[in-house]
């Protein structure tokens, strides 16, 4: 378990106080309680503290809650051990007050007004301090970015195995395996998302459940895995050719998305606007589709006409640390609703000094979108319809790092697994 210096802790919450603006309210963030697994009887799902009260207090014990009072301060309440637990193991010992008298701490303070983040109890989570909050939480401080280099290591052995298993005959359930065990064996606590390796049709699809299909020589095989550290998780992916081998155009596919990974990293600068960054990496494919005689139109046509959407059908990336997703999502002020190259995208905000951002361009031949009526009808004359047919439900590629974005430039925390 991360337990972060006193320090660390006492400048996030004063971060916090600064973004909140709180002057006698009651604030509680609650951790959370193990879900029941049904049909499970004594059984939950893994358990997890919510973000918002870890980041605070550097603590995994559940059903624990951290309280503000703006004339006071904060105040930690935990769960006592329960004989159980002492029987079975597990679980963190308490630190705080007891949770049991959370209760009176906050009849005390009758009359004032209650606003509750994390897992909330009998209310709603406060909106208002919720986005304030995350946009404080999107800047990484040195722990978190320490926490990122340890499951960026756990996450290079995952994929330097999955690499070496890239021959025919291997199936995909069996890479998965072999990635989650390298990612254990290098100190991971867990994975950060559920493990996506598609190989074929199924490299095609976005989010592709590992399964029994084996791979076939010069098949592309899409790989998305992270390990997970603390609760921070690393979120990379490669593509690879089965037996090394390249068919039909398929070099130059590969090419044009790790072309368009590499201009849209270098431009991951502070106060680049994200969605330009998302339309930059949008047009470079469509110029290379272009090059490649795919489109007939050019490419800023493909991005105003939302055609490359076709081939890039989601972000561009996300942030990533605390969850894989971590504190994505629109800049206060913003609806987060615009759409950009015919996507609406994850995070829509200049970046900022210390943000860590996934960037994870693609391009995908897939079936519902390529052989959709409508489609055709809209863009007849604007591809070469022929030209893809081979690819269509075979060839899906994504390339993803993990970008901390610096005042000095761009810096790839995760350059060094193989492409």
């Amino acid at each position: 378990m991360a337990h972060f210096e006193p320090n660390i802790l006492e400048r996030r919450r004063q971060r916090t106080l600064d973004a909140w603006n709180v002057t006698d309210d009651i604030v509680l963030i609650g951790g959370g309680s193990p879900i029941s697994i049904p049909g499970g009887a004594d059984q939950t799902f893994p358990f997890q503290t919510h973000p918002e009260y870890y980041w605070l207090t550097g603590r995994q014990r559940e059903g624990g809650v951290l309280a503000y009072d703006a004339r006071e301060g904060w105040t930690l309440f935990e769960p006592p051990l329960s004989q159980s637990e002492q029987v079975w193991g597990g679980s963190e010992a308490p630190v705080g007050r007891p949770i049991e008298e959370l209760e009176s701490w906050t009849k005390a303070r009758e009359g004032r007004r209650i606003r509750w983040l994390g897992v909330t109890k009998y209310s709603e989570a406060d909106p208002e301090l919720r986005d304030r909050y995350l946009h404080v939480r999107r800047r990484k401080d040195e722990a978190e970015v320490s926490e990122m280099r340890r499951a960026v290591r756990a996450t290079a052995a995952g994929h330097a195995v999955a690499k070496e298993m890239m021959r025919s005959g291997m199936t995909e359930r069996e890479i998965q395996i072999e990635i989650e065990a390298a990612f254990y064996r290098a100190g991971a606590d867990t994975v950060g998302y559920g493990t996506i390796v598609g190989s074929g049709p199924n490299a095609t699809r976005l989010h592709s459940t590992p399964g029994s299909k084996p791979l076939q020589s010069g098949e592309f095989v899409v790989v998305d895995a992270g390990g997970m550290i603390n609760g921070y998780t690393a979120d990379v992916t490669r593509t690879h050719s089965v037996d090394g081998v390249w068919r039909n155009g398929m070099r130059e596919i590969y090419d044009a998305v790790l072309t368009s990974q590499e201009r849209t990293i270098a431009a991951c600068v502070l106060g680049a606007e994200w969605g330009a960054i998302h339309i930059l990496a949008a047009r470079s494919l469509a110029e290379a589709l272009k090059d490649m005689n795919v489109i007939t139109v050019s490419a800023d046509e493909a991005v105003e006409t939302e055609l490359i959407s076709l081939f890039l059908p989601h972000g561009i990336g996300h942030m990533v640390g605390l969850g894989v997703r971590d504190a994505s999502g629109p800049y206060p002020g913003r609806k987060g609703d615009n759409k950009f190259a015919g996507i609406r995208i994850r995070m829509d905000l200049p970046l900022d000094e210390n943000y860590l951002v996934t960037v994870e361009p693609g391009l995908y031949f897939n079936n519902a979108l390529l052989t959709n009526t409508e489609k055709r009808e809209k863009y007849r004359s604007a591809v070469h319809w022929e030209k893809i047919e081979p690819w269509v439900g075979n060839v899906g590629i994504r390339i993803e790092d993990n970008i901390l974005v610096t005042a000095s430039g761009p810096v790839n925390l995760t350059s060094e697994i193989p492409k």
